[in-house]
């Protein structure tokens, strides 16, 4: 048995095993008996404040347009301050609101936006840590509720690629791994100066050739300097797909994605480097919702869309950086400039594409960590 088929084999019940049994649970009946496509209300919010960064990731899925586009350009048509407090106030209360970009603090209302969704739901941030100083980081453990689940800021996510020389070199910056992790330290050292669980600090790490033989040497790092869980999640190039979002998902055939290739050996040594030393360190891992051999499959002959499932449609929208709505990136379904949230998830196109997810997946799913294994889809794996 290996160290991955071991760990899947005591997959604890912590809180991403919540997640995704509550998120199961919710779209069940709707998924498999509303035809028609109507979902319960949504209940996980995605909105992307920007995509402008102060990084330049070499995975990243806008970093074509970060490098072409002038300043200027980067931020024209985003949402303004009152257009994103018009779209939190749809939310659902007691909802949760994961704030995204791009860098989600390179916009100087971002604190705003982020009080006043804390106000209203279960918030979460994702972002690169390096804008996180200690006035931010104050802020962010004022709005934290005491226990996991209660109002207010839950979650904060950061990503981190490897140790320092390999997180430098993919993110393109001298010195963005040490400030990173100073942001995290600095998060988790004020969390517990006041005596609170909360926010958790998950980092992810994007499974990439340019850092496999690294991930054995992560756990240690990312354990002493604060963080709660570590997220291994697929690389996806679905980004570079021309008129993503905007065609029929339908007429896109999986030669048109070009898929991220990493050799199965060194893949699997990768892995079970890192199962063995995250247990070593204490630290919880999360793994892509799939058995061992599919994931190795991901990233040398492929995957096969009939083992897979995607119910992300009945339980979370996406807004992005200019209003437009998504189930997922890859069908725009309306904008909140135009209409309100709650008439464009169960308008007619989110509709038709909850349709088309019960029938099939698409050419460019795999890779999405939204995806999942049909006999295994109901654990986490890590």
């Amino acid at each position: 048995m290996t160290a991955m088929d071991e760990h899947q084999d005591r997959r604890p019940f912590g809180t991403a095993a919540i997640y995704q049994w509550v998120t199961r649970l919710y779209s069940a009946l709707p998924y498999h008996y509303f035809k028609n496509g109507y979902a319960f209300p949504a209940w996980h919010y995605y909105f992307e404040v920007t995509r402008r960064c102060n990084l330049r990731c070499r995975m990243c899925q806008y970093i074509e347009w970060l490098e072409s586009a002038s300043p200027q350009e980067q931020k024209e048509g985003e949402l303004t301050t009152e257009e994103w407090r018009q779209t939190i106030e749809q939310v659902r209360r007691f909802s949760l609101i994961t704030f995204t970009g791009g860098e989600p603090w390179v916009r100087p209302d971002f604190l705003e936006l982020l009080e006043l969704a804390s106000r209203r739901a279960r918030t979460h941030f994702i972002s690169n840590a390096t804008l996180l100083n200690d006035e931010r980081a104050e802020a962010c453990v004022r709005l934290a509720p005491r226990r996991v689940g209660g109002m207010g800021l839950n979650f904060v996510g950061t990503s981190i690629e490897g140790p320092a020389e390999t997180h430098d070199q993919i993110r393109r910056m001298e010195g963005a791994f040490d400030r990173s992790m100073a942001g995290v330290r600095r998060l988790r050292a004020l969390r517990e100066q006041k005596a609170k669980a909360c926010p958790l600090i998950h980092a992810t790490t994007v499974l990439q050739a340019d850092s496999v033989e690294e991930l054995a040497n992560m756990p240690r790092l990312l354990k002493d300097a604060g963080v709660d869980t570590w997220n291994l999640v697929t690389e996806t190039r679905m980004f570079e797909l021309p008129d993503l979002g905007e065609r029929d998902p339908k007429e896109y055939k999986s030669s048109d994605v070009a898929r991220p290739r990493i050799e199965r050996r060194r893949l699997a040594e990768g892995l079970d480097g890192a199962l063995a030393a995250a247990k070593e360190a204490g630290l919880e891992i999360r793994m892509p919702r799939m058995p061992r051999e599919r994931l190795l499959d991901y990233y040398d002959s492929g995957l096969d869309l009939r083992q897979f499932e995607c119910r992300n449609a009945w339980n979370t929208v996406f807004v992005g950086r200019t209003g437009d709505v998504y189930p997922c990136w890859i069908m725009r379904v309306g904008n909140v400039r135009a209409q309100s949230l709650k008439t464009i998830w169960n308008g007619e196109k989110m509709r038709h594409f909850r349709q088309d997810c019960q029938r099939r997946l698409f050419a460019m799913c795999p890779g999405c960590c939204f995806i999942e294994h049909k006999k295994t889809g109901g654990k986490v794996n890590g």
